[in-house]
C-alpha cells in the first residue's frame, strides 16, 4: 500500500513533457486506515531530483520517529519541506491539536504574507505594532487563533519526550500482540500485516459471501460498541469489511486485547 516510485517518476515526466510544472509530492508517514508508511528516503530522493516540494502526511505516525525501537519505520521524514502531524491521535491530546512544520522559515512567509494597512507592521514605530515578533497573519489565512501550543508544552514539559517515546513503543507492541492473537484464532482474518499501532481484522465463517461478512461484521462492530466492550471502528479494505482497532491510549493491558479476540468470536458465532 506504499506510493508506487516508478509510476511516480513516469507521471512526473509526463507531466514535464506535457508543459506541466509538477510542484509536490506527499508522502505518508502512517495511512489513517492501514498505518502504511512510504519510502520516505526514496521519495526525498525524487523531490530533488525533479525540484519539487516534499510533504509528509505525518496524522499519527509521525510520533513513531520517539519510539525508540521503531524510529527506523519513518526514516527520512526529517528531509520532508514541511510536515504534517496531529497531537490528538497519537500523543494523548485533547482534540483538537495540530501542527505543520516547514523547513524554510522564507518560504513559509512567502507563501502567505500580505500586510494590508489595517495590519501594518509597523516598522521601526514604537508600540506594539513595532515589536519585532513573528506576525501569526504572516504564517497562515488566519489573523489569529487559540493558543492550542499550550497544551502540548505543558504535557511536554510535566512528562517529557523519553516518556511519549516509550508509551508510543508500547502501543505499537500491543499491536503487533493483537495481531498475533487474530493469526493464531480460528474464525479471524488479518487484512494485512501490522506496521504501527492499527490492526485490521474480521470475523470469517464457511460458507458465507463476502457480503454477508461485510454485514456480520459491521454487527459485531456496533454490538461492542453496545455492550460496552471496546470502540473499534469498521475499515473497508478491497471491498471487504474490517474492525479497525487503532490503539492510541496509554492506559490500554493486555488482558483488553484477549478480551476484544474473545468477544469478537463469541459475538460473530451468535450471530445468523
Amino acid at each position: 500500500m506504499q506510493i508506487d516510485l516508478e509510476a511516480l517518476k513516469a507521471a512526473i515526466a509526463d507531466d514535464r513533457e506535457n508543459g506541466l510544472l509538477p510542484a509536490c509530492v506527499v508522502g505518508a508517514a502512517g495511512t489513517t486506515n492501514t498505518a502504511a508508511i512510504d519510502d520516505l528516503n526514496a521519495l526525498a530522493d525524487i523531490c530533488a531530483a525533479e525540484r519539487c516540494w516534499f510533504h509528509v502526511d505525518g496524522a499519527s505516525g509521525a510520533w513513531t520517529a520517539i519510539a525508540p525501537r521503531y524510529r527506523h519505520l519513518v526514516a527520512g521524514m526529517e528531509r520532508a519541506d514541511s510536515l504534517a502531524f496531529d497531537l490528538h491521535k497519537w500523543m494523548y491530546l485533547q482534540y483538537p491539536i495540530a501542527c505543520i512544520l516547514v523547513r524554510n522559515a522564507d518560504d513559509h512567509r512567502r507563501a502567505f504574507s500580505l500586510t494590508p494597512t489595517y495590519l501594518a507592521h509597523g516598522e521601526g514605530e514604537r508600540g506594539l505594532t513595532g515589536i519585532d515578533v513573528p506576525w501569526l497573519s504572516d504564517y497562515g489565512f488566519e489573523l489569529s487563533r487559540g493558543f492550542h501550543a499550550l497544551k502540548a508544552w505543558m504535557t511536554f514539559k510535566e512528562h517529557g519526550v523519553a516518556k511519549y517515546g516509550r508509551i508510543i513503543q508500547q502501543n505499537i507492541d500491543q499491536a503487533h500482540y493483537l495481531a498475533g492473537l487474530v493469526a493464531s484464532a480460528p474464525g479471524l482474518e488479518l487484512a494485512l500485516p501490522v506496521s504501527l499501532n492499527i490492526v485490521n481484522f474480521r470475523y470469517v465463517r464457511p460458507g458465507l459471501t463476502d457480503a454477508e461478512l461485510n454485514g456480520l461484521n459491521k454487527r459485531i462492530e456496533t454490538e461492542l460498541q453496545e455492550r460496552g466492550i471496546a470502540v473499534p471502528s469498521t475499515v473497508t479494505i478491497r471491498g471487504r469489511n474490517y474492525l479497525h482497532v487503532a490503539i492510541t491510549n496509554h492506559r490500554s493491558r493486555q488482558e483488553d486485547f484477549d478480551l476484544l479476540v474473545h468477544e469478537v468470536i463469541r459475538i460473530g458465532n451468535e450471530r445468523d
